[in-house]
């Protein structure tokens, strides 16, 4: 991160300088010159870390926070901090006991001052481990939907009550997966003694899972109030590292730092253990399995939970593998238009947008071979298709057209030039517009300005497609045909948030489709969410689609995407609005919504009109009622559906009703609190009255008593999230002494060293002595030209276990043939007994001492 001491109030930095100890500082303070102190306070600390708020805390609020009342107001709503007059809050926030909690927010203060461009969103609350006070921590429940308590149920049952190995959480993008899953961890799992390790594949999910744990913390007290401990570690490049990790309740990391450390999971793993793979579809990638397969062998009693919105069917490659791993059990499902018809996520507007662009032509005979074997586009043809100059203008104008009817629109671009090309295009029509990709370095800060309005266009490579919470997102771009259902629904599902989930009422889903002959089996939005119930299904293809994240000479590519223009003809826009759904009851007498369309309603409601003439004609099912009432232009019913509604017809007194999605509206609790209110009634008996009126609301609501709750918490909550976590409280930090009264014989430890992993000889070697002072950044360096070894004076205490003395001179000692920290060297570095313990303490236990380096 570009961060600078330059621009800190003189006087801050002095005092700084003063209390450090460095020697000299006289010159710095008394040469007047800003980038002198600047740079002496860099030389200090590079970065505002947590031991730097540790050592100067009282110095960073005199000379710096309390002068910038904004900063202090922030601070004091990060921490709960509530009180009559500035003052007071001033006072109660610099007697608050130092936690991570309060580092963290001091950090995001001097990040905020510094005016070093670096937004505050881009440091992690959780780079470093939260200790929970959980005698403090008030027992606070969270509030859940009534499907999300069912699946809460149905894990309860499975992995206590019968006390079963593993399963799957299936779940729609959108419908509080997250939520759901730490509502149990925590309150069933944590509460009876099991450590949580959660798995996810990319560093954006890592946070906000933590978060839930973080704030839902209370939980644990339902079951056990006498929980003693509760700390959440974050593991991956942007956080701890493995070797940092302890044996904590909660870690959260990604798969890539686990596989790669995995010798430290016999280390920091708990007697029984709950391994969650988020996004459970990628549990079939050999890290995945390797590693599970590792903490089985670790530990006897572990307990695998996955997640993901994409259902598993039996049919498809690999994934009767992918079942085995998790029990062949779905522990609980729910299906995406159940979402629709409650209300939980929005109505999908489908608009299929024709390009008439012709990429066959340009189909090379290896890019055909690789279409047809793994059903995906190859990277060349992908590359040709983005640098289509008009096929991106006709997507910037169908946004421009629409701009207010499409509103806040995240795109899923091809690749990386994709994503820039449109960029490009959209910002040459002053369209404020940003993008996102695997590897750039500000995605986070980009995604924050996404969610607080201050773009009108995201664009993305997969970035979006899992783990980002957006729920005000109006519009999706699906500028990419796939075959792979599972990418398909992670992209709609992005901003299917509903009303009452904080989101929008209505998605449009805008599809832009080529012009394909031979090559035209690519997915239909609109399909995959009506595939739901189809029990036969072409088999998914694994693809061999490489990393977008390339080296490009951008320049030349714009010359390049210039010059390249394809055939276009004027576009057709085919748009399919589901207008409401029948309920209906299948052949398990279970619930089953069939949702309606626009262009479906006409035919439906004819026959449903002449249903008299069929319904005792046992030769009239769903194809004969195609045929019939069904041959105008548009997307037709399902036959098997038409069946049910057949069947539903023949079967009962009262003929299904059909629901529109307007009739919906004027029952979402939200709206009904707000009409209440401006109507002047009693929001208990205008919400009973409601009830009673609309007998739609009795299949989407269990009770009319559970429906009135909900008014009355939509006039508490509005349309927003009830906030969780201010019952939250952290244990202060507290530096451990440390005795610097020299302790060690270094030409014993180097004897012990030599006899116990050389065979008592080691020749060649020069000098090996401690440094004259201790030092922040290197516990040992080897000379390469004399081989002469200096080992940090820092650790010739009796605090510092003489294996970690021994440790750094071993690893000193063996770049004597091999200078670089290389797979052949660090294979021979774990050959030392108890390396990861020695690790642990270096790059942990130290960073706890009260150490005075200068």
């Amino acid at each position: 991160m570009a961060f600078s001491w330059n621009g800190f109030d003189p006087t801050f930095l002095k005092e700084i300088i003063k209390a450090s100890g460095i020697k000299n500082a006289d010159l710095y303070i008394n040469s007047g010159d800003e980038n002198d102190l600047a740079g002496c306070v860099y030389n200090i600390c590079k970065y505002p870390d947590r031991k730097f708020i540790m050592n100067y805390r009282c110095i960073i609020e005199q000379y710096l926070i309390l002068k910038y009342k904004d900063e202090v107001l922030k601070i004091c709503k990060s921490l709960n901090i509530v009180a009559g007059n500035y003052d007071q809050m001033k006072t109660i926030m610099t007697k608050r006991a130092l936690s991570m909690d309060l580092i963290n927010a001091y950090i995001a203060a001097i990040l905020s001052i510094s005016g070093s461009n670096i937004p505050e969103s881009s440091y992690s609350t959780f780079r470093y481990t939260r200790d929970l006070n959980m005698a403090e921590t008030g027992i606070e429940d969270v509030p859940l939907r009534d499907y999300q308590e069912d699946a809460v149920k149905a894990m309860k049952k499975h992995f206590i009550d019968n006390d079963a190995y593993g399963g799957i959480l299936v779940m729609p993008t959108g419908s509080g997966k997250s939520r759901t899953a730490a509502y149990f961890l925590i309150r069933e799992m944590i509460s009876r003694g099991y450590q949580i390790l959660w798995l996810a594949h990319r560093h954006m999910l890592i946070d906000q899972a933590a978060d839930c744990f973080y704030r839902y913390a209370g939980l644990s007290k339902i079951v056990n109030p006498e929980i003693k401990r509760y700390r959440i570690s974050c593991i991956s490049g942007e956080h701890q590292s493995m070797s940092q990790a302890g044996k904590h309740e909660v870690i959260v990391a990604s798969i890539a730092s686990v596989c790669r450390s995995k010798e430290h999971l016999s280390r920091i793993l708990a007697d029984k253990v709950m391994i969650v793979v988020d996004e459970a579809h990628h549990t079939y990638a050999p890290t995945y399995r390797e590693t599970i397969k590792f903490i089985r062998k670790c530990r006897k009693n572990v307990k695998l939970l996955g997640l993901t919105a994409t259902p598993v069917r039996a049919n498809y490659k690999d994934s009767a593998e992918l079942l085995k791993i998790f029990d062949n059990t779905i522990v609980y499902s729910i299906k995406l238009k159940d979402l629709i018809v409650s209300g939980v996520l929005a109505t999908p507007v489908f608009i299929r947008k024709e390009t008439y662009e012709e990429f066959e032509p340009q189909i090379s005979i290896d890019e055909e071979r690789l279409i047809r074997r793994y059903g995906e586009l190859p990277e060349t043809l992908v590359s040709k298709i983005a640098a289509s100059n008009t096929r991106n203008q006709l997507i910037v104008d169908e946004y421009i057209n629409n701009k207010e009817k499409y509103g806040k629109t995240l795109i899923f671009a091809m690749n990386v030039l994709h994503c820039r090309f449109l960029c490009d295009e959209f910002k040459k029509r002053r369209i404020k517009c940003d993008v996102i990709y695997n590897g750039k370095k500000d995605n986070k800060a980009v995604i924050d300005n996404f969610k607080q309005n201050k773009l009108d266009v995201l664009i993305n490579v997969n970035i979006m497609t899992e783990g980002t919470d957006v729920p005000d997102i109006q519009t999706v771009f699906i500028t990419r045909p796939t075959q792979s259902e599972t990418l398909l629904m992670q992209m709609i599902g992005r901003g299917l948030r509903g009303i009452s989930a904080n989101g929008t009422d209505k998605l449009n889903i805008v599809d832009f489709h080529d012009k394909w002959d031979v090559f035209n089996k690519w997915l239909d939005p609109q399909w995959v969410l009506g595939k739901e119930d189809d029990e036969e299904d072409e088999k998914e293809k694994p693809h061999p689609r490489k990393s977008n994240l390339k080296k490009y000479d951008w320049n030349l590519c714009i010359e390049i995407y210039k010059s390249i223009v394809f055939r276009h003809l004027a576009a057709k826009k085919n748009v399919m609005l589901p207008t409401g759904w029948y309920t209906l009851i299948d052949k398990d007498g279970e619930l089953y919504y069939m949702l309606v369309f626009e262009s479906q309603l006409a035919g439906l409601i004819q026959m449903m009109k002449e249903k008299y003439f069929w319904k005792d004609d046992n030769n009239f099912d769903g194809k004969q009622a195609l045929k019939q009432y069904f041959r105008g232009f548009g997307d037709l019913p399902k036959s098997d559906e038409l069946d049910m509604l057949i069947d539903n017809v023949r079967n009962n007194e009262e003929p299904p009703i059909f629901h529109s999605f307007e009739n919906r509206k004027k029952i979402e609790p939200y709206y009904v609190a707000i009409a209440a209110k401006e109507n002047g009634r009693d929001i208990i008996e205008y919400s009973g009255e409601v009830y009673d009126s609309f007998p739609v609301a009795s299949e989407i609501y269990n009770s009319r008593e559970e429906y009135i709750m909900k008014v009355c918490e939509a006039r508490i909550y509005g349309n927003t999230e009830r906030i969780i976590g201010q019952k939250v409280e952290e244990l202060p930090l507290e530096l451990i002494p440390f005795d610097r009264t020299p302790f060690y014989d270094l030409d014993e430890l180097v004897q012990e060293v030599k006899d116990e992993m050389f065979g008592g000889k080691f020749d060649g070697l020069g000098t090996i002595t401690w440094t004259d002072k201790a030092y922040r950044r290197y516990y040992g360096i080897h000379y390469g030209d004399t081989h002469n070894i200096m080992i940090n004076t820092v650790l010739n205490s009796k605090d510092v276990p003489r294996e970690v003395v021994k440790y750094i001179i071993y690893h000193e000692m063996l770049h004597y043939n091999n200078m670089s920290h290389d797979s052949a060297f660090r294979k021979l570095e774990h050959e030392y007994p108890d390396y990861e313990k020695w690790d642990h303490f270096l790059d942990s236990n130290m960073l706890q001492f009260d150490i005075k380096e200068w």
